[in-house]
């Protein structure tokens, strides 16, 4: 009797649990991506499309959205997203999945889904930030680290003279 007792809370804390899953085809570079399109998706109420826009516009990525038969000719990649709710009081975002296809052949580029269950609420641009943080970070170059060394000082403050 006393181990289900003591199993309940583990149980509790696994459930509130978020899980990322990313993928991106190989030899795809998406930080090479400068133009983007978001498809609009019909069934959603909550202005998501706006939301992945501005949060792609944030990470310097050209990007506007509308109806799938209104892809700009010059968009070479577009984005469709299903978005997935949870109503207590009050709808929540629990869970959002991404796609990225060309425009050109409908070929997949990159895919991610985000699950994060009710018991510990995130903002919807919580989950856009790091749906999109998980699809572009790995492709993302590491910025070169300065040395380590200290600065040099001017010879007058190292009791030098100048000459």
């Amino acid at each position: 009797m006393k181990f289900p007792l003591l199993l309940l809370p583990v149980v509790l804390l696994l459930a509130g649990c978020s899980t990322l899953s990313t993928h991106v085809e190989p030899k795809t570079d998406l930080g090479r991506l400068k133009h983007i399109y978001v498809v609009e998706n019909l069934n959603d109420n909550h202005n998501l499309h706006g939301l992945i826009v501005r949060e792609l516009q944030a990470r310097g990525i050209q990007a506007e959205s509308g109806p799938l038969t209104l892809i700009p000719a010059g968009a070479k990649t577009y984005l469709v997203y299903d978005d997935h709710w949870d109503w207590d009081f009050k709808d929540y975002l629990i869970g959002l999945s991404i796609t990225l296809r060309e425009t050109s052949s409908d070929r997949m580029l990159a895919n991610a889904i985000y699950f994060r269950p009710t018991a510990f609420l995130k903002t919807p641009r919580f989950m856009v930030q790091t749906i999109l943080d998980g699809l572009f970070r790995p492709n993302a170059k590491p910025s070169p680290q300065p040395a380590l060394s200290p600065p040099e000082e001017e010879p007058e403050k190292r009791g030098g003279r100048r000459s």
